[in-house]
């Protein structure tokens, strides 16, 4: 959908705010010294997971929603009530980072809800899963920062991976075909109803036993396989030439060649360390992906849809690197501690990137519409 051309009064646009709040928030994730972690380094996990997710998930429902909804989600004293608590959370993470976790955690849980409330009002029936998952994820979210279930970050991790893909799934064939059309090639439609039901419920049920430890090969092949026969559906190298087109491939690739990854360190014998798969997933499928359709959404508001920048494409080259930097040590770990600290530097310069990309605006008059 275009982009509302009534004016307000803002003069800045909520789910920038939250963007940068999730960037922060990865920073500080791989950043900080060891001293924040207090010998805990679990919590680095969960920084990202409830953490950076979290709020990347709620700005992205801040733009998305109304539109699905057809209103306005929340009023905007809510909305900045939300913003205003999820930075104190932040800042009081710099001093006790539990603290910081278990107070973010309970404002995420409220955000979702407010969000929820007003979607059931409108009966906008196709925000429902991704609201129920959302709700999930920050219930799990509680449960981790309060430590009353040692295992949550596993099944947070997966919920969150669950979230992303629904989002990616709905959204990719969009952006692809927006930039076939921009260029007078025809609409091509969607791939089959039986091959999208195939890849989404193979991958729900690979992400729910692998979250339960229960046996996850065979359906972590068929998801692998049928994503990559429902992306060579959309046929998204028709966009490769826009901004931004390519990486969010690279994001939608790496999701699949992560189950397939799953496959064959699940094979008996194989050798291959569960970190590979995982990394793939949290970095390439999970992390780019949240970037590259927040970037998509910056440049839709700032009316450079598809606009080719060096920042950003430097900011998609440095978590790309990071991804590479991250397997490498994770097969070669003997190689010294070289390839893992140059992952967190190509994570680092990434993530300072997206959080001036997603405030960054066109100096325009319209640019607050």
């Amino acid at each position: 959908m275009p982009e509302p051309t009534t004016p307000t009064r803002a003069v800045f646009d909520y789910f920038r705010i939250a963007f940068f709040l999730a960037a922060l928030t990865a920073i500080r994730a791989i950043a900080f010294p060891s001293e924040i972690w207090q010998g805990d380094y679990s919590r680095h996990a969960n920084e990202l997971i409830f953490g950076f997710m979290l709020v990347q998930l709620f700005g992205f429902m801040l733009k998305a929603l109304p539109r699905w909804v057809g209103r306005p989600i929340l009023s905007p004293p809510l909305i900045r009530l939300f913003l205003t608590a999820q930075a104190l959370a932040f800042l009081l993470g710099l001093h006790d980072l539990a603290l910081g976790a278990q107070l973010r955690s309970i404002i995420g849980l409220a955000g979702v809800a407010a969000l929820s409330i007003t979607a059931m009002r409108a009966r906008a029936i196709q925000a429902f899963p991704l609201l129920a998952l959302a709700t999930a994820h920050a219930g799990t979210g509680i449960v981790a920062a309060f430590d009353l279930w040692p295992g949550a970050t596993m099944p947070g991790f997966c919920l969150i991976l669950a979230i992303c893909f629904e989002v990616g799934n709905r959204i990719f064939p969009m952006v692809i075909d927006s930039g076939r059309t921009r260029d007078g090639r025809p609409s091509r439609p969607l791939p089959p109803a039986w091959l999208s039901l195939t890849q989404r419920i193979t991958s729900l049920l690979t992400l729910l036993l692998w979250a339960f430890d229960l046996p996850y090969a065979l359906p972590a092949a068929l998801a692998g396989i049928s994503g990559m026969l429902w992306l060579i559906r959309i046929v998204p190298w028709h966009a490769f030439h826009y901004g931004g087109v390519s990486f969010m491939t690279f994001a939608m690739v790496s999701k699949r060649i992560g189950f397939l990854l799953l496959f064959i360190q699940a094979m008996p014998g194989s050798t291959m360390p569960l970190a590979v798969p995982q990394h793939v997933l949290a970095i390439g499928g999970l992390a780019s992906l949240a970037v590259a359709i927040a970037t998509s959404m910056v440049r839709k508001r700032n009316g450079q849809s598809f606009q080719r920048s060096l920042l950003g494409t430097a900011t998609y080259f440095c978590l790309a690197c990071a991804l590479a930097q991250r397997v490498g040590y994770a097969l070669y770990p003997e190689y010294g501690l070289g390839q893992l600290h140059t992952a967190q530097a190509f994570w680092l310069a990434g993530f300072a990137g997206y959080a001036v990309l997603v405030l960054r605006r066109r100096n325009t008059p319209d640019c607050a519409r």
